[in-house]
């Protein structure tokens, strides 16, 4: 982004922002924590790790929420899919054995 050093920045609350401040992007809700802080002519910018994009200090505000890493929430969201289609699966071979019949 071809920013300069920048000195203390705040968010749109006036609360100071760092490297390492959870941020919540106003506009969409995105949560963040701050990677990188670059100014330029237009005003200064703080790189956000979930999404890899810049957003105008402005336009963020420091927040309490503690941002859950992508492995973890993947990791958390997929376990029990996994273990449903396990219990599916289970259930599908014992209705199989329990059809076959003679007579």
């Amino acid at each position: 982004m071809g920013g300069e050093e920048i000195g203390e920045v705040s968010d749109i609350n006036g609360v100071p922002i760092k490297v390492g401040s959870t941020v919540r992007y106003i506009n969409t809700g995105t949560v963040g924590n701050i990677t990188d802080i670059k100014q330029d002519s237009e005003g200064a910018w703080a790189l956000l790790d979930d999404t890899d994009l810049y957003y105008r200090v402005d336009f963020l505000e420091v927040t309490a929420m503690k941002k859950v890493p992508k492995k973890a929430e993947k990791k958390k969201e997929y376990q029990p899919h996994r273990e449903s289609l396990e219990d599916m699966e289970s259930f599908d071979s014992e209705l199989s054995s329990q059809a076959t019949g003679g007579g």
